[in-house]
């Protein structure tokens, strides 16, 4: 259940990165270093989801 819930918000911190990302979408406006750093953190938590578990 934590993995499904850690990667539903990753991919959602990951689309709000690139959305901010990107100049030319009016959604919101924020830092470029926030974007980015939600890019990464997305990126990380989508990789430790898939991430197979050593038993």
């Amino acid at each position: 259940m934590y993995k499904t819930l850690l990667m539903v918000y990753s991919w959602l911190l990951l689309i709000m990165g690139i959305l901010g990302a990107i100049p030319g979408i009016g959604i919101g406006t924020e830092p470029i270093w926030h974007a980015v750093l939600k890019i990464i953190l997305g990126l990380i938590g989508v990789l430790v989801t898939f991430r197979k578990e050593k038993s």
